[in-house]
């Protein structure tokens, strides 16, 4: 019992915290992620959740300098040459951090602006667009400034004296790990997302069919994003135990369930989007010979229009590029297709199954970039044949 207390020491509640997050992702971040990820998905329509997906990004923003402002004083109290005999490397660390935290900190006040924006539609306009961009900027450089004095020794005590109290310290250490539990669901939902498939399934394709080379190119990007994610809200204690080697074994305990999750995980096949009533039924032929008769007319024609597209795949383009759609273009000669037709990024699976010559009818809405060729974009698959 005695042995066991000592994780509750100053120099140990970062082993703490690692160790309650490890607990918390085997039993609770799934479950907390998949209700989050419930609410994104809702918030597509429901304005009420719009509101609350906001609130929440709102509420960790603001909840980042708690933390540090309540155990400014009794850390350095605890550790009263730190200021003076920081490390080089803990000096590396606060110095690369702070940038990461200040573009985090912009990611989540932007996000947040987003969703209440959507919620709000009338006060939508490209001024609040730039003001909300010139907000997530200069918020998040103060909300920097702010949390990153937590590594300067108070020159006197501060005015407020519960800030030099046992609560405030515990308060404090509570603030860090709500701090670093929402984060984690905040990655559980981005990981949850088409996009993150999307980008991870890019940046890996390369070595497609070989399961060890899929695994561990997995394995390193995805190590490198939780890291990432998991130093920012961790810094605070890892400055003070970044040389103990149970500090980095209890860091990567912390993060192990969701390494493992994401690497062995196979997402299932998203089920097509629910078809509309089509604009136009066509052959990309048909489409082909409107395009070669006037191009402008074709794209005015089609462009926001669903579009029924008939067709035999004659290239397939799935790019590593996070720039670039990956597209079927159908029919054609002389290897150029008559049509291309690109796919969102849940759709993307669907896509790689189709094979060259095989016939197909896509849905698809129609774009108003036509200079290569008549192009549709948002597809999804009818049917194959």
């Amino acid at each position: 019992m005695i042995e066991f207390m000592k994780i509750l020491a100053h120099r140990n509640r970062g082993l703490l915290l690692d160790i309650t997050v490890f607990v918390v992702q085997l039993i609770l971040l799934r479950f907390l992620a998949k209700l989050a990820l419930s609410f994104a998905h809702q918030a597509e329509e429901d304005r009420l959740v719009k509101i609350a997906v906001g609130l929440f990004l709102v509420g960790l923003f603001f909840l980042q300098p708690l933390g540090p402002i309540l155990k400014r004083w009794s850390f350095h109290q605890h550790y009263q040459s730190f200021d003076k005999d920081e490390s080089d490397f803990a000096d590396f660390l606060l110095t690369v951090y702070r940038l990461v935290y200040i573009v985090i900190m912009g990611i989540i006040f932007y996000l947040a602006y987003s969703y209440l924006i959507t919620a709000f539609p009338d006060y939508l306009s490209e001024r609040a667009e730039a003001l909300a961009v010139a907000g997530a900027m200069i918020m998040s450089v103060v909300n920097g400034i702010v949390i990153f004095r937590y590594f300067r020794a108070p020159k006197k005590a501060p005015r407020w004296k519960f800030l030099t109290s046992l609560q405030a310290e515990a308060l404090g250490d509570l603030c860090m790990l709500l701090n670093l539990i929402c984060f984690q669901i905040f990655w559980n939902v981005y990981i949850s997302s088409p996009h993150f498939w999307n980008t991870l399934h890019k940046i890996t394709r390369q070595e497609s069919g070989q399961f060890l080379n899929v695994v561990s190119s997995r394995l390193y990007v995805t190590i490198i994003a939780a890291l990432l994610l998991y130093f920012p809200p961790r810094i605070f204690y890892l400055v003070i135990d970044q040389h103990r080697k149970i500090t980095w074994l209890t860091i990567l305990l912390a993060n192990l369930p969701l390494i493992l999750a994401v690497v062995f995980y196979a997402p299932s096949a998203t089920p097509p989007k629910g078809l509309k009533e089509p604009s136009f039924i066509v052959t990309a032929e048909e489409l082909h010979r409107e395009y070669k008769s006037d191009y402008k007319a074709g794209a005015r024609k089609y462009f926001g229009q669903y579009v029924n597209i008939t067709g035999r795949v004659q290239t397939r383009f799935f790019p590593r590029s996070l720039e670039l759609d990956d597209q079927i273009g159908l029919d054609g000669n002389d290897g150029y297709p008559w049509a291309y037709c690109s796919f969102d990024e849940d759709q993307v699976k669907t896509a790689e199954t189709l094979e060259i010559n095989q016939m197909v009818t896509l849905q698809c809405v129609g774009s108003d970039h036509w200079g290569n060729g008549p192009t549709l974009e948002h597809c999804v698959l009818v049917s194959a044949q």
